[in-house]
C-alpha cells in the first residue's frame, strides 16, 4: 500500500458495521459511518441497466442525416428546410461539414456552395464537432429561413450535413442565441428541427452528372403539403428518420461517464480500503467493467446516430479532461494498488491511452498549463486542476520508469504553479473559477467549488510529490495562503457560501466539503497547526452534517456550473439532491475528518 493510504489501516479497526451505523442519527455518526451511509445509498439504489427512448435533438449542432432516411446505395439529391431564430440581428460564422456537393440558402440568398466528392470523418472537438468548412452570414432578428440542398454520390459512405456555430448551441453569447426550429413550418412537430424531401435522382456517370447544379423542385420555391415527382414515384416533405437509443435511467446518475461520477468511484475504492468492506470496491469494479462493455454502444450511438448525451457518450474520444483523465481515475488507481485481476490488460490499454492523451494531446497554453479551446478564446479553469493533476500523480505511481515518474511529477508541480499565476488572487487569497488569459480585464467570481477543485489538486500534489522536489515548498506556501483565504470567509456557523466572498449567496455543500477535506488533510499531514485549525474543521463538519439526511441523501449541491463574469449566473444554477459533484467531496471529507478527530482524542 502506498504512503498516501498508510492511515487507512488505522481506520479498519475503528469503524462499526453498517447495521449498527444505521441505528444512529446523522448527528451521532462518526464521519466514516456517514461515508458508509452515503455509499450504501449509492450501492443499494443503482442498477446497471438501460431503457429505450426517442433520440433527442442535439443542442450544440444541427445534424441532417439524409443517409439515415434515404440510404446511400444509389446517388441522390435531397433538401432540408428549417428556420434559424436569432435573438438579435447579427453577423455569424457557421461551420459546416458535408459528404458531397451542397448549396445553402438563408432568407433565399445563396450563402454557401461547394461541389465535388468529400469524405466527412466524424471528428469531435471538446464540446462539438471539428468541421472543415465555414461561411459568414448576416441573420436578421427573429426568423431566418434556411434551405439546404445536398447530393450523394454513388460510392458515398455517408450522406450527411452538419451545421454549428458559437451562438447556435448552449454556449451562446448572452442575448445572441440562435435556435433551429420547425415552429414556422410544422409547429406540432417537436422531435426534430428539419423537414426533408427527396431523394431526387442524381446521375452517377461523371460525364453526364449535373449533381448539385441539377435544378429539382422545390429548389427555393418552397411549397409545403405538395407532392413532387422523383423518377417514377412521388415524394413530399417529411421529417428525417427518428431513432431510438439505449439510455441510462435517471441519466445514469451514479454510473455515467463523467468526472464527478468517476471520481466518486475513486472515493468508494478508498472506502473499501479504509473499512475493509469489499462491497464498495465490488461496486466500482462493476462500474468500470460496465464502462468498458458499453464503449461499442457509445461509439455507435455517437458516431453513427449522432446521439449526443446518450449513454456514456463522452467516453468516445472527447478531447477534454472532463471526459478522459478524471472519470478514469478508478481504472488507474486499481492498476496502482491491485497487481492481479482478471481483465487487467483491458484496464492497462484503456488507462495507458489516457496517460498518452494527458501528456501529449490535451490542449495547453504555451506554458504547458491545461486549457480549453471551445470558448471564444482559450480559457484556463480551476476545475481542470482537479480534472487533470491527480491523474498525472497516479500515472507517476503506475509507471515504473524513474525518468517518466519524474516527468509526471514535474508536470503536476508546474501545473499547480502555472494555474495559480492565471487564477490565484494574491489580495483575496482565492482562486477565480476561470479566465481568458488574453483578456485579463474580464474577472470571473470566486466560486466555492472552483476554489475547492484548486485546493484539492494542491493537496494531492503535496501528498505525492517528494518534499525534495524544487517546487514543493512553493506549492506548500500556495496551500497555506489559499487556506487563509478560505478560512477568512467561513461564516459564524461553519458554512461557506456559493461565491466564497459573498455571504449573501446561498450556503453550498460541495465546495464546503472540499474545504473541510483539504484543511483536515493539512492537519493530518502536518502542513497546518492543529491547535489553530482543528476548531475550524469541527465547526465546518458540524455544518456539513446538516446537509445529510438519515438515508444518506446529500442536499445543498449546486449542479454543473459554467464560468461567467456575471455573479448572477452562479445564483441561477439550481441546488440538487445527491448530485455527484457533492457526493464525491463529502466522501473524501469523511476520510480526513475521521482521522483528524481521532488524532484529537
Amino acid at each position: 500500500m502506498k504512503t498516501v493510504f498508510n492511515y487507512c489501516l488505522f481506520f479498519t479497526f475503528l469503524f462499526k458495521p453498517f447495521s449498527q451505523v444505521n441505528a444512529q442519527s446523522v448527528e451521532d455518526k462518526t464521519p466514516l459511518q456517514i461515508a458508509q451511509l452515503i455509499a450504501d445509498n449509492i450501492v443499494s439504489n443503482t442498477e446497471f441497466e438501460f431503457k429505450y427512448r426517442i433520440q433527442p435533438v442535439y443542442p450544440d449542432a444541427e445534424v441532417i442525416d439524409f443517409g439515415n432516411t434515404y440510404g446511400t446505395c444509389s446517388p441522390g439529391v435531397g433538401y432540408a428546410l428549417s428556420t434559424l431564430f436569432s435573438e438579435v440581428e447579427q453577423q455569424e460564422t457557421i461551420q459546416v461539414g458535408h459528404a458531397d456537393g451542397i448549396k445553402i440558402w438563408i432568407n433565399d440568398q445563396l450563402v454557401y456552395e461547394k461541389k465535388g466528392n468529400f469524405n466527412l470523418p466524424i471528428v469531435f472537438d471538446e464540446k462539438t464537432y471539428l468541421l472543415p468548412e465555414k461561411f459568414d452570414v448576416k441573420l436578421k432578428k427573429g426568423a431566418n429561413k434556411i434551405l439546404v440542398k445536398s447530393e450523394c454520390r454513388a460510392d458515398a459512405q455517408k450522406w450527411i450535413v452538419i451545421l454549428q456555430s458559437k451562438n447556435l448551441g448552449r454556449y451562446f453569447d448572452n442575448g445572441k442565441q440562435i435556435t433551429a426550429s420547425l415552429k414556422e413550418y410544422a409547429p406540432e412537430v417537436n422531435l426534430c428541427n428539419w423537414l426533408i424531401v427527396g431523394p431526387f435522382p442524381n446521375p452517377s456517370s461523371e460525364s453526364t452528372r449535373k449533381g448539385i447544379d441539377q435544378v429539382y423542385p422545390p429548389e427555393t420555391a418552397i411549397e409545403l403539403y405538395k407532392m413532387y415527382k422523383s423518377d417514377n414515384k412521388m415524394v413530399t416533405w417529411n421529417i428525417p428518420r427518428i431513432n431510438i437509443i439505449a439510455e441510462n435511467p435517471e441519466g445514469g446518475k451514479y454510473y455515467s461517464w463523467n468526472y464527478h461520477v468517476g471520481c466518486t468511484m475513486w472515493g468508494l475504492q478508498k472506502l473499501s480500503q479504509v473499512t475493509g468492506n469489499s462491497k464498495y470496491n465490488d461496486y466500482v469494479t462493476r462500474w468500470c467493467d460496465y464502462t468498458l462493455s458499453t464503449i461499442p454502444l457509445a461509439d455507435y450511438q455517437t458516431k453513427i446516430l449522432h446521439a449526443y448525451r446518450s449513454s456514456n457518450w463522452s467516453v468516445i474520444h472527447r478531447p477534454m479532461l472532463d471526459y478522459t483523465t478524471a472519470p478514469a481515475m478508478p481504472f488507474l488507481t486499481r492498476l496502482v494498488y491491485e497487481e492481479e485481476f482478471e481483465n487487467r490488460q483491458e484496464y492497462v490499454s484503456f488507462a495507458e491511452a489516457i496517460i498518452d492523451y494527458a501528456s501529449n494531446k490535451q490542449f495547453r497554453m504555451s506554458n504547458g498549463v491545461f486549457a480549453r479551446e471551445y470558448t471564444i478564446d482559450p480559457t484556463v479553469w480551476a476545475d481542470d486542476m482537479f480534472m487533470g493533476i491527480p491523474w498525472l500523480l497516479y500515472a507517476a505511481e503506475y509507471i515504473e520508469d524513474p525518468v517518466q515518474k519524474k516527468k509526471y511529477h514535474d508536470d503536476a508541480a508546474s501545473q499547480i504553479l502555472g494555474f495559480s499565476k492565471y487564477l490565484f488572487d494574491e489580495d483575496e487569497k482565492l482562486f477565480r473559477q476561470a479566465c481568458y488569459p488574453d483578456k485579463p480585464e474580464l474577472k470571473v467570481p470566486f466560486w466555492s467549488r472552483g476554489n475547492g477543485w484548486a485546493i484539492w489538486a494542491v493537496s494531492e500534489v503535496l501528498l505525492h510529490l517528494p518534499n525534495t522536489h524544487p517546487k514543493y515548498y512553493k506549492i506548500l506556501s500556495l496551500y497555506h495562503s489559499h487556506v487563509k483565504g478560505i478560512v477568512r470567509h467561513q461564516d459564524e456557523k461553519g458554512f461557506w457560501h456559493n461565491l466564497v466572498n459573498v455571504p449573501e449567496t446561498v450556503r453550498e455543500s460541495s465546495g464546503a466539503a472540499i474545504f473541510t477535506m483539504a484543511i483536515a488533510r493539512g492537519i493530518n499531514q502536518g502542513w497546518l497547526n492543529k491547535k489553530e485549525y482543528l476548531p475550524i474543521v469541527e465547526k465546518s463538519w458540524n455544518a456539513l452534517k446538516t446537509f445529510i439526511d438519515e438515508s444518506g441523501n446529500i442536499n445543498g449541491v449546486k449542479g454543473g456550473t459554467n464560468f461567467s463574469t456575471d455573479p448572477e449566473d452562479y445564483a441561477k444554477t439550481p441546488l440538487k439532491i445527491n448530485d455527484t459533484h457533492g457526493v464525491l467531496p463529502l466522501i473524501f471529507a469523511c476520510f480526513e475528518v475521521e482521522k483528524c478527530l481521532l488524532i484529537k482524542k
